[in-house]
């Protein structure tokens, strides 16, 4: 998942008209071996990141701050509201696969995070086996997460030159193991922090199950807005070259 937006800076850095500086590797679409390419290029890439390219409105991926979200916006039944969502371990990404079609600018990505971490504010309303309302910090330790996604673009005429343009991310997220830990001031006691601790983790496939196609939804509108505010300003032939 991360690992797509890295893909995506790397496409803009190559050939973009600007310097190119000695930790980029330049990848031409014409490379028969042109996924390998991307893969080294990516790892190269890493260091610059974890810290950010500014010039090019990359965030951080160490720490990666999250958009805050309603994961029950429009209905009248679910709140789950968290903000201030900061994520750790996003950088340690690993690439298993990766898979380009040239003709169709369609790039297939298979991606390892070994350990994330997520801490931030939650505000709930919501019935997950159990009517639950409250406000307060959450933090998920999550291992061996593997996101697939497939990205989809083309070049786009934007007055009188062409631009990448990504249509849609489509991603999907797995998690081996993970454990979710709340604390809350509007809580009574910690007898009851203790409990809603117990259902969550006693029920976290159920969690998942609601939530994650949510979180995935979210995450690649985020990447997407991202990716698109990098493409905007470079040619087609200066981001992917022949």
């Amino acid at each position: 998942m991360y690992a797509s937006l890295s893909l995506i800076s790397l496409f803009v850095l190559v050939n973009a008209q600007l310097e190119i500086p000695d930790y980029i590797h330049i990848c031409h679409r014409s490379d028969p071996n042109v996924a390998d390419c991307i893969k080294s290029s990516v790892e190269l890439l890493r260091p610059r990141l974890k810290e950010g390219i500014p010039e090019l409105n990359v965030p951080s991926l160490e720490p990666f701050y999250v958009p805050d979200y309603d994961f029950g916006k429009g209905s009248s039944s679910l709140k789950i509201l968290l903000k201030n969502t900061v994520a750790y371990g996003a950088s340690e990404f690993e690439i298993v696969k990766l898979k380009v079609n040239v003709p169709d600018l369609t790039f297939g990505i298979q991606v390892l995070i070994p350990l994330i971490k997520l801490e931030g504010d939650f505000d709930i309303n919501a019935q997950i086996v159990i009517p639950f309302k409250g406000q307060g910090r959450y933090s998920i330790n999550a291992s061996r997460g593997f996101g697939d996604a497939i990205l989809y673009a083309e070049p786009k005429d934007g007055n009188g030159e062409y631009h990448l343009h990504f249509q849609r991310l489509e991603l999907k997220v797995n998690v081996s193991e993970f454990h979710i830990a709340l604390a809350s001031p509007n809580f009574s006691n910690s007898l009851l922090i203790q409990t809603a601790d117990n259902i969550v983790n006693q029920h976290k496939e159920l969690f998942l199950e609601i939530l994650m196609p949510l979180m995935e939804r979210q995450l690649s509108v985020i990447l997407l807005d991202i990716a698109n505010k990098i493409t905007k300003n470079f040619k087609y032939e200066e981001v992917f070259p022949e």
